[in-house]
């Protein structure tokens, strides 16, 4: 297993860089804070530098750069330094850093929690009372962090805490909000899924309901919900628990433990458990990667910071779900008043463009279902019997479309890949091209790896990691069903690359603006009279198809559904046609397989590759 880093200077002898200690020398790093907080767990775990080998890629600086110190031995150990040596043909470096490469399954995983995890099942797996750390059935920190506060709240939210508290000066009055949502988890009631089973652990009693917890006889008998929160997650420390250590741990240092303890009572006990769970192990290791001496300018205790204002939320709890679906401004609801949509689809139509989708024009498929193996059909996904033909006649169509594109050799990317129903496919019909899967979810990837090792495909990498995350050159990017701005993401990746692209969208009522993906998405519909919210009201609206074979649809509805989707189709394809493409507005060909049954297909440079 390769673990790449981020640094940006290895500093020589002359600058003090090399520190001969009583026991062994050191070398100084210059590393940004996710390197940092990878280092500290790796160090931490005590993982087998020959199982888990550090690469460390070089990049420029940004102003937050923390100087580590690290064992001379380890530091040539490291497979290379790249201002020493070229960058390596692995494809771990197609992400954004940390990342994780593990060969033996042609897998790379991105992204700080998903590097940490990976880490940990690592450590897990030589020491098996360390399970708990991946916490109830293994699932702490599992979710992206686009499904989940926890994840995101680790993975983005700390890191920007983080570098706001080391960039605090004198004139700043206000301290990061994550610190005091931490705080307002922290004293919110313990919950567990087998909170039960925890209950009569920690009592010595036998209950398996709420009713029966109630009757309990004694005070003592009775589960104290709020005490026994005592780490981040509930009652057990987590590798939840150790990245947010690891972060707080350096907030302490510029604030002082003192100010936590005045400001937020309930996160300085937390962290006091945390350090003493190990008998100090993870604090010692924090500042034996970190001294304090080596980073005086960004760790120096702040002077007179007891003024620094800090809003602490009455219910915030990373216990709850992100239901966020959309961003818009004030308290704004989207419409579903008929006679105020058929207004807005007005103001669509005086929009001069032509909008629709044509019928598929493919009279045969490209390939006979009888000549590929199980695993490579729906079926070998394990999908219920009655969503099996559905999910080949979905295939056909973005299957065909690829392979009149695809050429020896080229790389092709199946985004939000889920189990791998497409790109496995396509693996199998296309040997001398390689598919990227790319899927951010572990257990959807897991399937989808078991089905490639039976299929013994050669030509399959796995990218365990968020869609922003990746970075790779490819050739041809495919999505069935990429849920709302994801199809979006996908399309701009392909056009950064200049690569073709066959997407089938899905869930356009879940679109919103992101930082780098705003809507309406075309220069002709942003200049149009379609105010946001409106254009997010035909949106919504698209997601009002329905089967229209069934007695319970309102077929009228349902067509205005269809017609929505090829409104936000058509401002898609404009995007697309503005960067040099040639877009094909497709319908499935069996258009029952499922009710978004539009395709785009995007080709670039009158459909030669590059």
């Amino acid at each position: 297993m390769k673990l790449y880093l981020k640094y940006y200077r290895l500093l020589p002898s002359t600058e003090g860089g090399c520190v001969t200690g009583a026991q062994h020398s050191v070398r100084a790093l210059d590393v940004p804070l996710e390197s940092y907080i990878v280092l500290v767990l790796y160090r931490y775990l005590e993982l087998n530098p020959t199982d888990v080998v550090v690469h460390f890629v070089q990049c420029k600086a940004t102003t937050n750069v923390l100087r580590i110190v690290l064992p001379t031995s380890s530091v040539e150990a490291s497979a290379f330094f790249t201002d020493a040596a070229p960058l390596p043909d692995d494809p771990a470096l197609f992400c954004q850093l940390p990342s994780i490469a593990i060969e033996r399954i042609n897998t790379i995983v991105s992204g700080l929690c998903g590097v940490c995890r990976r880490l940990t099942k690592q450590h897990v797996a030589a020491t098996k009372s360390s399970a708990g750390l991946l916490g109830f059935k293994g699932n702490t920190l599992v979710a992206p962090a686009d499904a989940s506060l926890w994840t995101k709240f680790c993975e983005l939210d700390m890191v920007r805490c983080v570098e706001e508290v080391l960039k605090l000066g004198v004139n700043d009055s206000q301290l990061p909000v994550e610190i005091g949502q931490l705080e307002s988890h922290l004293v919110q009631p313990l919950k567990s899924h087998n909170i039960y089973k925890l209950i009569n652990l920690v009592n010595n009693v036998r209950i398996s309901s709420e009713e029966e917890h109630r009757k309990l006889a004694s005070a003592e008998q009775q589960f104290d919900f709020h005490a026994n929160h005592k780490f981040a997650e509930g009652y057990e420390k987590t590798l939840a628990d150790l990245m947010l250590y690891i972060c707080f741990e350096l907030v302490e240092r510029r604030l002082t433990n003192a100010l936590l303890r005045a400001k937020v009572p309930n996160l300085s006990r937390w962290m006091e458990r945390v350090a003493k769970h190990d008998r100090g192990r993870l604090h010692r290791v924090c500042n034996e990667v970190l001294p304090t001496a080596q980073n005086c300018s960004l760790l120096t205790a702040l002077s007179g910071c007891d003024g620094l204002v800090l809003k602490i939320p009455q219910e915030f709890s990373l216990y709850k779900s992100d239901t966020k679906k959309l961003n818009l401004k004030g308290d704004q609801v989207l419409t579903t008043n008929q006679a105020e949509v058929l207004d807005i689809l007005r103001k669509v139509d005086r929009i001069p463009t032509d909008i629709g989708s044509a019928v598929n024009d493919w009279e045969a498929n490209r390939f006979e279902w009888d000549t590929v193996p199980v695993k490579a059909r729906p079926e070998g996904g394990k999908l219920p019997p009655a969503r099996i033909l559905r999910k080949r006649h979905q295939l056909e169509s973005l299957v065909n479309e690829v392979m009149r594109l695809a050429t020896d050799g080229a790389i092709i990317v199946d985004f939000c890949s889920g189990t791998g129903h497409l790109g496995i496919l396509l693996a199998h019909l296309l040997p001398r091209c390689t598919v990227y899967l790319l899927e951010n979810k572990e257990e959807s990837q897991q399937r989808a790896m078991e089905r490639v090792e039976r299929l013994a495909l050669r030509n399959v990498v796995f990218f365990q990691c968020n869609l922003d995350y990746f970075t790779a050159r490819f050739d041809i990017g495919v999505s069935l069903h990429a849920c709302g701005v994801a199809t979006d993401i996908v399309l701009e990746k392909c056009f950064a690359h200049r690569a073709h692209f066959v997407s089938c969208p899905c869930c356009y009522g879940k679109l919103y603006n992101i930082e780098h993906v705003t809507y309406p998405r075309s220069r002709l519909f942003r200049e149009s009279e379609l105010a946001l919210k409106e254009y997010f009201c035909v949106a919504h609206c698209a997601d009002q198809t329905h089967d229209l074979a069934s007695d319970r649809t309102n077929v009228a509805k349902a067509h205005q559904g269809f017609y929505c989707m090829d409104v936000i189709d058509r401002d898609r394809a404009l995007r697309a046609e503005e960067l040099g493409y040639k877009v094909l507005r497709k319908r499935l060909k069996d258009e029952s397989c499922t009710p978004k049954n539009r395709l785009l297909v995007g080709i670039y440079g009158e459909g030669d590759m590059r």
